[in-house]
């Protein structure tokens, strides 16, 4: 079966840009042809999460895809890092950057990353800053990488401010989805992946967030045909939205509905798995949501309905359930001070009018945040 392709086109002053996605069932065991035309002859560095290797016959999809890439490249050489959150830091990207420069790469050579968000994002960070950038391909193993992190060109590292505050905008060459790789996921990183599927339909389209709720089941017991629709949805939703706006200047900001929230409850759990990516995210949206009614924004009855929706799919849905971390509201808006979409000091949120049409608040009022915070806390 023929995967789908999702081209993502971006618009800029200077060039019209675009790369593939591709989207299907077992495709890394399959994906000669479609490798071909990228690493044909070139040297490629395969930066990969731990949790796939050589040794483990347990992961013929990762020995399979390695066999394909031999086969095609130059060379090729391996890089494995662990997969959580904590690695995402400047020592472990100089540690990658050192050993990509020990296989005596030159701008022709090409770096794979293959894993979850984590791995795409300093895997593509370290694309963006080696001889001053050379190309990469997006190998997304969870559902939160393959409709959100893989695609876009937003790579980067942590900071003991907050998430994601160094990094650059570099875009693959190419994303490769391969369904049935998701499979290997526990249900707790399956679930949180589930979350930012769910944001494409609150923020732009509410007949997509029908779907997922009359579907819920069926995705979530792996239906293979739901799943290719819905990783497919969102990647054309999301690459919609960057087409205009690629560095995030405008509306591609909305793509981080409960982000501020999320990433400030993620850093207070210092990234030690306490709490999750998709886990913060969805206390994030709802906080988002229930921000929007108290301002007057949103209608309180599609507040309740996304609240339900998260429930229904066993996912966090406030800050009260978050355990074993200590939250304050003092603390909170300080981390709200480094978020990225903040313009002359001013706080920004994305809210929401109602399911499907979200939008940005720039000088978001402290005073307002405040009582909102102390309330849910």
């Amino acid at each position: 079966m023929k995967p789908n392709i999702i081209n993502v086109s971006l618009n800029d002053k200077f060039n019209n840009f675009s790369y593939p996605i591709f989207i299907g069932n077992d495709l890394l065991s399959n994906c000669e042809e479609i490798l071909k035309t990228f690493i044909s002859k070139r040297k490629v560095i395969l930066i990969h999460d731990n949790f796939f290797s050589l040794n483990n016959k347990d992961n013929e999809k990762f020995i399979s895809f390695f066999k394909i890439i031999k086969k095609l490249s130059q060379s090729v050489n391996l890089i494995g890092i662990p997969g959580g959150d904590k690695t995402k830091n400047i020592s472990q990207l100089e540690y990658i950057l050192e050993e990509c420069l020990s296989f005596k790469i030159d701008r022709n050579s090409l770096i794979i990353a293959f894993g979850g968000g984590v791995i795409g994002d300093i895997a593509g960070f370290a694309a963006s800053i080696l001889l001053r950038g050379i190309d990469f391909v997006q190998i997304p193993t969870t559902l939160l990488a393959q409709v959100d992190s893989s695609v876009g060109g937003k790579t980067g590292i942590n900071s003991n401010k907050s998430k994601n505050l160094i990094g650059s905008f570099h875009q693959p060459i190419a994303v490769i989805a391969d369904i049935d790789i998701l499979k290997t996921l526990s249900k707790r990183e399956y679930l949180a992946g589930l979350v930012e599927v769910i944001k494409y339909g609150l923020i732009y389209d509410v007949k997509f967030f029908n779907t997922l709720e009359n579907n819920y089941k069926d995705i979530l017991n792996y239906d293979e045909s739901k799943l290719n629709e819905i990783i497919s949805k969102s990647c054309e939703i999301k690459s919609l939205i960057i087409k205009n706006d690629e560095k995030e200047n405008g509306n591609r900001a909305l793509l981080n509905l409960g982000h501020t929230f999320g990433h400030a409850i993620e850093s207070f759990g210092k990234y030690d798995g306490t709490i999750i990516h998709g886990e913060a995210v969805s206390i994030g949206i709802c906080l988002a949501f229930r921000l929007s009614s108290k301002m007057g924004y949103c209608p309180l009855i599609e507040t309740e309905r996304v609240v339900s929706f998260f429930k229904k799919l066993n996912l966090p849905t406030s800050l009260q359930e978050v355990k074993n971390i200590s939250i304050t509201t003092s603390e909170m808006l300080k981390k709200f001070k480094y978020d990225k979409k903040n313009k002359n000091n001013k706080l920004t949120f994305i809210l929401s009018k109602k399911i499907g049409k979200s939008f940005i608040k720039n000088n978001m009022d402290e005073n307002i945040l405040t009582e909102f915070l102390d309330d849910e806390i």
